[in-house]
Order: C-alpha cells, then sequence, then structure tokens
C-alpha cells in the first residue's frame, strides 16, 4: 500500500468519494471543502490530522463519521503519538490557510525519520535523539514540550 492508498484508506474515503486514481482521490480531501459539525462547509485549513491504521484523528471537527475529533494542540497531540510509537505506520499532518498539497503526505514509519506533513513542505527529523539548531521548528518545540512534562 503506498503512502496515497494509505491515506485514503484511513481518512480520505470518509470526506470524498473514491475512484481508481488514489493520489488524485487525496489531494480532492486535502483540498476540498467538507461539512463541518457545526454545519458550515470548510476545507482543512488549520489544525492537524494523524492517521494510522484503523484510525484517523483529526482537531477539524468534521461533520464525516468515521473519524476521532481531538481538541489538543498539533504539538500536545503528534508528540504523544511519538511518545507512544507502536511501531505502526502514521502520517503526520498539520493545516493552515494554504492546502496541503498531496505531493507533500509522506508515512512516518520510524521515529528516525519522522515526517511531519504541512503545506510548506515536510519536515524530517529524527525523534530518537535531542534537535539541534539545525533540526525543524516542530523537532525542537516537541522536545521543549517532553523536556516540560518529564519535569
Amino acid at each position: 500500500m503506498n503512502t496515497f492508498e494509505f491515506f485514503n484508506e484511513y481518512l480520505g474515503q470518509h470526506l470524498v468519494e473514491q475512484t481508481d486514481n488514489p493520489y488524485a482521490d487525496a489531494a480532492k480531501a486535502l483540498s476540498s471543502g467538507h461539512l463541518m459539525a457545526s454545519g458550515k462547509n470548510s476545507r482543512l485549513g488549520s489544525g492537524w490530522a494523524i492517521v494510522r491504521p484503523g484510525q484517523a484523528t483529526v482537531q477539524l471537527k468534521l461533520a464525516a463519521t468515521g473519524i476521532h475529533y481531538d481538541d489538543r494542540t498539533r504539538f500536545q497531540a503528534i508528540g504523544e503519538a511519538l511518545d507512544t510509537w507502536s511501531g505502526d505506520p502514521a502520517i503526520f499532518m498539520t493545516f493552515d490557510k494554504a492546502p496541503l498539497p498531496a505531493d507533500n503526505l509522506f508515512l512516518t514509519v520510524d521515529l528516525r525519520a519522522v515526517r511531519i506533513c504541512t503545506p510548506a513542505g515536510v519536515q524530517t527529523f529524527d525523534y530518537t535523539k535531542d534537535p539541534t539548531e539545525h533540526s525543524p521548528q516542530f523537532h525542537r518545540t516537541l522536545f521543549k514540550q517532553r523536556q516540560q512534562h518529564a519535569s
């Protein structure tokens, strides 16, 4: 199963009708407007999502069924997912005003190569090591968060 099939299996299918083109389906799910629980329509334009086998968790409260919803911050949710890593593949996404391009979707399959998928690009880092001054901001923020919780 490739990244786009994985995304659609556990999240995309709850957002858009699936075709025989997993890449196009993922791109449509990431860029289209979706009905929210409030009744309004919204694109995935803020918050975060974590897609794992059998479960997708999203911060934005959509009307779609089959998705778990969680109002923690992106750093809290992704940090906990990494701290309790089961070894199963996952997609970690953050959403901002610009849509997240499907080209920026990557699976994380190892804590030594965590991929945070954002509209601006992909932040990759080794979560088993302390960050350096050259580490992506996401890694430095997760490290600070973990230190605060340890004390």
